[in-house]
């Protein structure tokens, strides 16, 4: 069995929160730390241009997200999934199957998206209506795209437990942004400067784990084939169900978590886009820890049903969903107190028109750390199916009220729906859970 691996013994209850705890700790430090890095690194670029250079670069950055995320077929998930199964039956050959079934689809994936980004450029550019120079900008973006969405290696990362040179990992590649962008700073570089420094950092932080998983997994002696017509058709049918559908649920995220912005931008002003973003930003720190959260608990929940350890899982769930709760609440105590303060020393008295959206978002992500937890349970020990079709219905809400409320209240309005997303989607997932009876 590949080193990293928990054996049946080591999934009781205390083992998963020591193991769950352990691991969330690695990973909220070097979210922690990369989510400060990058938010420095925006409040560099939002002082060093103007109004609508810094608008057009969040537009710019919210374009290559939402792109990579609708050519993102999430494979760390059915890697997670089918590589724990291979782990229990000590089947190194199969695993590096399914992990060579992954970077096959990453590396189809990237190259889709470069080249619709890049076609999309050719025949929108009077849709968009940005300059022949902003264009130009805006491919650089479109080619960082081709070195992006390589999510398979966090799954390695996961199935192995190096929680830690993962987040040793985030964490450096956003140092080096806000290296780059102090750089900036101090001598006075243009608009293109910044721009080449945010589409390399893209791609950089997606190249640098592949790498270093591909040396892990080599390391482990387990052996990368794209030998797929070995692997059994019942668990390439469901690899491919978990990649359909977290390919949904990624798309529905990424309409929802970037368009939401690109909204602002064509509905409202491009600098409102600006103060809407620094609200997301500094909201994002507890998002970026809900994402330490799944990251963590996905593979001991995937862990526990490979083991038919239902009852633990229960458990797991019901005291994670209270931790949640508590977390929320305190995060929005948080922004209501402080948040005032924080933006206008941070980014200039022009963003304290973020305040209430701030306080929004932060709600908004203080629940998605609830539906984050019944999000899990739904797709291990329901279907992946199920999870889909409550994104689909979640996004649904979103869309009928973002945009009244982002004309009615602007980027209040905008935050709002976000909250209401969020809210729907733990109402769906309740439903979703009936069906578990031993997951509830």
């Amino acid at each position: 069995m590949p080193r990293g691996a928990p054996t049946r013994a080591e999934l009781g209850t205390g083992a998963v929160y020591r193991r769950l705890a352990r691991n969330s700790a690695w990973l909220a430090g070097g979210t922690a730390a990369s989510a400060l890095f990058m938010m420095l690194a925006v409040v560099l670029s939002a002082r060093a241009l103007s109004a609508r250079e810094f608008g057009v670069l969040v537009l710019f950055q919210s374009a290559t997200s939402m792109v990579a995320a609708l050519m993102s077929f999430s494979t760390q998930q059915p890697v997670i999934k089918l590589g724990h199964s291979a782990q229990a039956d000590g089947d190194v050959e199969q695993l590096g199957r399914i992990i060579g079934l992954g970077l096959l689809i990453d590396t189809s994936a990237s190259c889709v998206a470069m080249l619709g980004a890049f076609a999309f450029l050719a025949v929108g550019q009077d849709w968009i209506g940005l300059p022949q120079e902003e264009i130009r900008f805006a491919a650089l973006f479109a080619g960082a795209l081709l070195f992006t969405g390589y999510i398979t290696s966090n799954g390695i990362f996961r199935l192995l437990n190096r929680f830690d040179l993962l987040s040793l990992i985030q964490a450096g590649c956003a140092a080096a942004l806000l290296a780059a962008c102090a750089y900036l700073y101090a001598s006075g570089a243009p608009f293109e400067a910044y721009c080449w420094a945010w589409a390399i950092f893209y791609a950089f932080s997606s190249q640098v784990p592949l790498w270093t998983g591909v040396y892990l997994t080599r390391r482990a002696g387990i052996p990368i084939s794209l030998s797929i017509g070995r692997m059994g058709r019942t668990q390439i049918r469901t690899f491919l169900t978990y990649c359909w559908t977290t390919w949904g649920v990624a798309t529905v995220e990424a309409l929802r978590s970037n368009g939401d912005s690109l909204l602002v931008g064509g509905a409202v002003s491009v600098e409102a886009a600006g103060v809407y973003n620094v609200a997301k930003q500094l909201a994002g720190v507890l998002r970026k820890l809900n994402t330490v959260y799944a990251s963590a608990a996905f593979p001991e929940i995937s862990a526990l049903s490979a083991h038919g350890e239902h009852e633990g899982a229960a458990r797991v769930r019901r005291r994670m969903l209270w931790v949640g709760a508590l977390i929320g609440g305190l995060a929005v105590l948080a922004a209501l107190v402080v948040g005032r303060f924080v933006l206008a020393s941070l980014f200039g008295p022009h963003f304290e028109a973020a305040y209430v959206p701030l306080a929004i978002l932060t709600a908004a992500a203080g629940a998605q750390l609830i539906s984050h937890t019944l999000s899990m349970y739904v797709q291990v020990y329901v279907s992946p199916e199920k999870l889909f079709y409550a994104y689909v219905a979640a996004i649904a809400v979103f869309a009928i009220v973002v945009l009244p409320l982002t004309s009615a209240l602007s980027i209040a309005g905008t935050a709002i729906a976000q909250l209401l997303f969020t809210l729907a989607l733990i109402a769906f997932c309740q439903i979703a859970l009936r069906s578990a009876p031993h997951a509830a």
